[in-house]
């Protein structure tokens, strides 16, 4: 059990830290078959083995190392001051109106652990501001994103599920409230959204550089971006979304306590970071166009409405700008997304999410440990190792 335990820690740690071999090994070398599997105790080796070797072997780099320097062997950690949101909004096209569901969001202190192609971010439950509870609310929620940093292509994936949310527009319907807001702990809604794009000026832009932190833009570049994207979203509530008091300024066809939103499409646009010296700064603007379809009940489950298909939007902004001497690091980084239907007819959903994050990142360099606890578990440096042909 032990020794187990200890095997996967360490091929967790060389997916997420990989530090690519020696510099004896090529891509041209030998196959995952060259590594002995005779006996058996090679044999249940061989899999471990194999793992590590895939991993670890010395893969060719596509950046122009003039305008991009790269850390794969070292460990990355920041430590973020994060705030994440997912809000939306109810449109009632009968009357034009519509009403804004916020979540009360507070920021939060968390450790990021930065690969060769990924970025993973942990909350420590340690919250340093909290929006006014008396007035918005209190938010429950779980909020996943995971972002993929690949040299030539990134991709976000994200699974948000938020309860509790407070009506921002709230004295537009009822100027007597003054300052405060309807709030709705009962309204629950998710979102599962992913997006992925090309980077065509892979070899001197990095996408890495601003929002994982294991490369350096050395010099200013930019890249047109090329991709597509696919979002479901679903919100509920107890009762309907337009409580008794708002009732009246809306169209009885959006009443409903039960709707989502189904959108796919293609998006294009736009990433430059700017450098100097040791300073950065990165914008993105990719707009993008494609279909959606909305589903909701009426609240006595008098309707139950299916859309076709019609036109959607989507809109992705990225920003972060900061200081990078190659050791240490910091700075503050956003992404967020808006999509939105073209449709005027019934009841539609409009819907953003997003991120924003100042941060402080230390590289360390972590390779002579990594490789004595590899030696160490037989799982490198043994008889017929690949990479000591």
């Amino acid at each position: 059990m032990k020794y187990f335990l200890r095997l996967i820690l360490v091929l967790f740690s060389l997916l997420l830290f990989p530090y690519q071999g020696t510099g004896q090994d090529t891509l041209a070398q030998k196959t995952i078959w060259d590594i002995p599997h005779k006996t058996a105790w090679e044999k249940f080796m061989w899999v471990h083995r194999t793992a590590v070797y895939t991993i670890t072997r010395t893969k060719k780099t596509l950046n122009d190392p003039s305008y991009i320097k790269a850390y794969p062997k070292k460990f990355i950690i920041s430590i973020p001051l994060s705030a994440r949101l997912m809000h939306f909004d109810m449109v009632d096209w009968g009357t034009n109106k519509q009403l804004q569901y916020t979540p009360n969001f507070k920021y939060e202190v968390g450790i990021g652990l930065s690969s060769r192609w990924s970025t993973f971010i942990t909350n420590t439950g340690i919250a340093v501001f909290n929006g006014n509870k008396n007035e918005k609310g209190v938010t429950k929620y779980r909020d996943y994103q995971l972002n993929l940093y690949g040299q030539r292509t990134t991709s976000d994936i994200s699974y948000q599920n938020y309860q509790g949310f407070y009506i921002r527009n709230t004295n537009e319907f009822i100027p007597e409230k003054n300052d405060t807001f309807e709030v709705r702990k009962d309204v629950r809604a998710q979102l599962f959204a992913t997006s992925t794009y090309y980077i065509f000026n892979y070899k001197k832009f990095s996408y890495r550089s601003t929002f994982a932190f294991t490369e350096t833009q050395l010099k200013s570049a930019g890249s047109f971006l090329l991709g597509g994207y696919y979002t479901i979203f679903g919100v509920s509530s107890d009762s309907s979304l337009v409580s008794g008091q708002f009732a009246p300024f809306f169209d009885t066809l959006s009443l409903i306590n039960k709707g989502s939103a189904q959108t796919f499409g293609l998006n294009g646009g736009y990433i430059y970071t700017y450098v100097k010296e040791n300073f950065y700064a990165t914008t993105s603007i990719v707009p993008g166009f494609g279909l959606e379809q909305t589903t909701y009940n009426r609240f006595d489950n008098e309707l139950k409405y299916r859309s076709p298909y019609n036109p959607s939007a989507k809109i992705s902004l990225r920003f972060g700008f900061g200081y990078d001497t190659g050791k240490f690091y910091y700075g503050l980084m956003g992404i967020y997304d808006y999509f939105f239907s073209f449709s005027k007819t019934n009841c539609t959903f409009n819907y953003n999410t997003g991120k924003a994050r100042i941060f402080v990142g230390y590289r360390f360099n972590f390779l002579k440990t990594e490789r004595r606890l590899l030696r160490k578990l037989k799982l490198i440096d043994y008889p017929g190792d690949p990479h000591l042909k």
